[in-house]
């Protein structure tokens, strides 16, 4: 996965605010943009939490003429059918935009702005590890960690 994960996030307010601050631990190297629609070369993820035209659409093609592993965007279904609209008639092909994220988060239930940045980094660790399926824990066969070799795995909690 990389030593340096890069994440861009497009757009302002509390969920933005929230990414940001929960991100340190992680170790990611996070920008926070309210409308700046470039995308650097590397860029590992991008969070559009903006829904204006003009920033959301742009930032996503950009994103996706990088060749960014993880596009992500908030939104109603409103939103998002006139964001793939956007994109479509800008030339993208319909299987391209199968692979961004929108409306962007696991379903967690999450409400209150910091409960859908949990939900949003969720989704990007998962889709970083590889997994599509994503549920509980509890509710999956076979190691927790199967990566590890039984006794590799340390407990952060002590």
């Amino acid at each position: 996965m990389g030593d340096t994960f890069s994440m861009r996030v497009v757009g302002d307010g509390p969920v933005a605010d929230a990414l940001l601050a929960m991100t340190p631990p992680l170790g990611w190297d996070v920008t926070v943009t309210a409308d700046d629609t470039s995308i650097p070369d590397g860029l590992d993820a991008l969070v559009v939490t903006s829904h204006h035209d003009g920033v959301d659409g742009p930032a996503i093609l950009a994103a996706l003429a990088a060749g960014t592993a993880y596009i992500g965007a908030m939104g109603s279904r409103r939103t998002q059918a006139r964001r793939r609209e956007w994109l479509l008639a800008q030339g993208v092909a319909p299987e391209e935009l199968d692979t961004v994220r929108a409306p962007i988060g696991l379903d967690i239930g999450a409400d209150s702005p910091a409960e859908i940045a949990v939900s949003v980094l969720a989704e990007v660790v998962a889709t970083r590890a590889g997994r599509t399926a994503v549920g509980s824990v509890a509710d999956r066969d076979g190691a927790i960690h199967p990566g590890l070799a039984p006794g590799e795995a340390t407990c952060p909690g002590g």
